[in-house]
């Protein structure tokens, strides 16, 4: 079974976005419903607070994203998103753990893009457990840090 080709997008570690104005002036109280609102509100509020941090095997701090530049990040994926015109439908996640993960999850809950997300391939593995999930899934791109 050959996979469809999917549009793949790089995952782009710096990105400029600038939160608007409008933006700044929400009632935060009122409208954290989401996890795209809270990461909002915790980008203005707490900009340099760490929002993740990776640990290798588990224990050894590898990296850490502040709210800010997770917001940042997530932003400039969604825009991109966009303008594939692919919000509504699924993209295919393929990273390895990590802080890039969470900040394509993020770029697709601000995208309305529904994501899906899958172990990268490895070489030698057999192809067939991720063929299966690009066809039940029918996702419309694939979002990879390679």
């Amino acid at each position: 079974m050959e996979s469809p080709e999917l549009p793949c997008i790089q995952f782009l570690e710096k990105s400029h976005m600038i939160i608007t104005s409008h933006y700044l002036n929400l009632e935060f109280s009122q409208d954290i419903t989401t996890l795209v609102n809270l990461l909002r509100y915790k980008a203005v509020v707490q900009p340099s607070k760490v929002a993740f941090t990776f640990l290798e095997d588990g224990e050894i701090k590898k990296a850490s994203l502040t709210y800010e530049e997770l917001d940042r990040q997530a932003r400039a994926l969604a825009v991109q998103l966009q303008s594939l015109g692919v919000a509504g439908s699924r993209a295919l996640l393929l990273y390895p753990p990590g802080l890039e993960f969470i900040a394509a999850f993020f770029g697709c809950l601000y995208s309305q893009t529904v994501a899906v997300p899958a172990y990268p391939p490895r070489r030698n593995q057999n192809l067939s457990r991720l063929q299966a999930i690009v066809s039940d899934a029918d996702a419309k791109v694939a979002l990879t840090t390679t």
